[in-house]
């Protein structure tokens, strides 16, 4: 296989090219996917076409793991940026359109208000009724005039709040985006990475603990061996549905990377958290899952899990190597178990 892609595919459009490397390759183009070959042949980042060109030089395939490692590390933050940049512009102007608006409205109440005192004065000095008519008509004029520029003002008000409404939503599903795992709908690295510092910090300060546990899927690679790399993708579809599913509103699960996840239980001790492990394992160990194209179900998704307790002379990373270490022994002592820091 060459080192590069420039000389397999035909010159022509970005898109075609994505498409003709994606047949070739058997890519399935989810959005990191694509996101990840658009950088490729445009040429915009050339550490990513680097690293790129070494993966095809070694025959790796390029499944969806892949793909998202290289978005995440090549791509996210500067898709992030955008997003909010472009939020942040939308809001500049709004708010630049309201006060403007604000403005001409509260230069024509003064203007009015010195209008009304004038009007005060003639109507003082009208001498019949037919001046005083002239008085009154002008001024009924003006209101007239006023009332209308304040119905105007309030539908431009109006007008602002939903696009205010519709700013919010748009910077609240970039948030959601940004936190959030493409494949399995969990929580991603980054997020994961937050969630463990705000709750470290609150354990410094206040003392409130919280519990680890890390989950690896057994035997993963064979799933892409034996089905192909769609079927492990349903497989770690399915791990995120069963603990999207298997865990309460405060605990937070993450995709860590690869066919690796990660579960924070807030105010959770070391025994409990033993229990929460096991009650997911054999979640795990019951699912029955249906591949389309497979005529059996898949044999049965396990995972080995370790599991850790915060303590005083923890640091982020130490509770999640003891977790991680607990994973290793789970996975050395014959898969599909648990155990925990005391077992080391």
């Amino acid at each position: 296989m060459t080192s590069s892609l420039n000389g397999l595919i035909p010159e022509n459009s970005i898109e075609k090219k994505i498409f003709g490397q994606a047949a070739l390759s058997k890519i399935v183009l989810v959005p990191a996917a694509y996101a990840v070959w658009y950088a490729y042949f445009s040429n915009s980042h050339p550490t990513l076409n680097k690293e790129v060109d070494a993966v095809i030089a070694s025959g790796i395939h390029f499944d969806s793991i892949l793909h998202e490692e290289l978005y995440n590390k090549y791509l996210r933050t500067e898709t992030e940026s955008l997003l909010v940049q472009d939020v942040q512009a939308g809001t500049e102007d709004l708010i630049k359109k309201v006060f403007s608006e604000m403005l001409g409205a509260n230069k024509s109440a003064d203007k009015y208000g010195s209008r009304l005192e004038s009007f005060a004065e003639q109507l003082a000095k009208a001498k019949g009724l037919s001046e005083m008519a002239k008085v009154i008509k002008e001024m009924t004029e003006d209101t007239k005039s006023m009332v209308e520029s304040t119905r105007a003002m309030q539908e431009k008000l109006d007008e602002a709040a939903k696009e205010t409404q519709a700013l919010r939503l748009k910077l609240q599903l970039t948030e959601e985006d940004a936190a959030t795992d493409g494949l399995t709908g969990l929580n991603n690295r980054k997020a994961f990475d937050r969630e463990m510092e705000s709750l470290y910090k609150k354990y410094q300060r206040e003392g409130v603990g919280f519990s680890l546990l890390v989950l690896d899927i057994d035997f993963f690679k064979k799933f892409n061996d034996d089905y192909g790399h769609q079927v492990g993708d349903l497989v770690l579809e399915t791990v995120g549905a069963i603990l999207h599913k298997g865990l309460k509103g405060g605990d937070f699960p993450a995709r860590y990377g690869g066919e690796e996840f990660v579960v924070i239980l807030p105010e959770t001790s070391l025994d409990d958290a033993t229990i929460v492990a096991e009650q997911l394992r054999i979640q795990f160990s019951v699912k029955k899952t249906i591949a389309p194209g497979v005529e059996q179900p898949l044999r049965k998704i396990t995972v080995s899990i370790g599991a850790a307790e915060i303590n005083n002379k923890d640091t982020i990373r130490s509770i999640i190597e003891r977790a991680d270490k607990a994973l290793y022994l789970a996975k050395h002592s014959g898969r599909n178990n648990v155990k925990t820091e005391n077992d080391l």
